[in-house]
C-alpha cells in the first residue's frame, strides 16, 4: 500500500564535511500508518544504478541522532528513537566522492515488524535527482 511512497527525492544529494564528498543520502518514509520505534526495523536494503550498497557504509539519521544502519539491527537497540508517519529517516552512504549529480535509479526494501503481525517488505523503485 505504501511502497510507493517510502523512497523519496526528498533532499537527495551528495553529502559534504569540511567541503569534501563524503557521501550521499536519501530520505525515507515509514511503511506503515502508524509509527515505529527504529529497533522494529529488520531491513533497508539499497542499489544505486545496478550497484547493491553495503549495509557497513550507511547511517540513519532522524531528529538529530544518528546512528550506523547495522547498530539498528542489534538486539540491545533502544527503544525510544521513534520514527512517525509522515518523518523522513535519513539513510546516508558513505562514499568518498559522493554521487554524481543528476538521475539515478534507486531500489529500495524496508521491512518492519509491527506487534501481532508478520514482518511488513516494501520494495520500491524509482529515478531520482541528486543534487
Amino acid at each position: 500500500m505504501y511502497d510507493t511512497h517510502i523512497l523519496t527525492e526528498h533532499d537527495t544529494r551528495s553529502v559534504r564535511e569540511a567541503g569534501k564528498k563524503i557521501g550521499y543520502c536519501v530520505n525515507l518514509t515509514i511503511n506503515y500508518y502508524r509509527g515505529l520505534p527504529l529497533c522494529c526495523v529488520d531491513q533497508i536494503t539499497l542499489e544505486v544504478d545496478g550497484e547493491k550498497v553495503d549495509p557497513e557504509t550507511m547511517l540513519v539519521q532522524h531528529r538529530g541522532r544518528e546512528y550506523r544502519y547495522v547498530d539498528i539491527l542489534k538486539d540491545d537497540f533502544p527503544t525510544d528513537f521513534y520514527w512517525t508517519f509522515g518523518d523522513y529517516l535519513r539513510v546516508v552512504v558513505l562514499k568518498d566522492g559522493g554521487i554524481e549529480q543528476g538521475i539515478h535509479h534507486v531500489k529500495l526494501t524496508l521491512g518492519t515488524r509491527r506487534s501481532y503481525t508478520p514482518t511488513m517488505v516494501s520494495v520500491c523503485e524509482k529515478d531520482l535527482t541528486f543534487a
